[in-house]
């Protein structure tokens, strides 16, 4: 459906205004598809996003801060999100003995069973564009943040 029956608004100024609508009007709706496909398993994309950062890392261990560089959503208060996955028994932390301000944060093993399960369900989203359009678009949104 076009953007304009979307938000029911006949016109925009100039393209780049419609596009960047596009876009966050088209971003909200894929978070909305991914939270619906992680919610079986209680995962939020931010949560997600964690636990394949950690199953990526050698002996699934990293700082708080790697954590923070790599994710997608650059939110501000990455503690809250790691004692969330902590509380759901998902990470362990352990504190560095030489500097106790730098925190590691290892994947538990129900952490890596879930996560493979979230890529899973992360993966069977359906985007509704083929792999020359996707490459396109990567290339436009790219071109976007430049």
């Amino acid at each position: 459906m076009k953007i304009e029956d979307e938000i029911k608004q006949n016109q925009f100024h100039i393209p780049q205004h419609k596009a960047g609508m596009n876009i966050i009007f088209t971003a909200n709706w894929l978070l909305n598809e991914i939270a619906v496909s992680l919610k079986p398993i209680g995962l939020s994309l931010q949560q997600l996003n964690v636990l394949t950062i950690l199953k990526g890392q050698p002996d699934f261990t990293a700082t708080v801060n790697l954590i923070r560089e790599r994710l997608i959503d650059r939110m501000p208060n990455v503690s809250r999100l790691l004692n969330k996955l902590m509380d759901k028994g998902l990470i362990k932390k352990d504190r560095d003995l030489s500097d106790q301000r730098v925190v590691y944060i290892k994947l538990t093993a129900e952490g890596e069973t879930l996560a493979i399960k979230g890529r899973e369900l992360f993966n069977k989203v359906s985007y509704g564009i083929d792999n020359e359009q996707a490459h396109l678009l990567n290339d436009l949104l790219d071109k976007v943040r430049k």
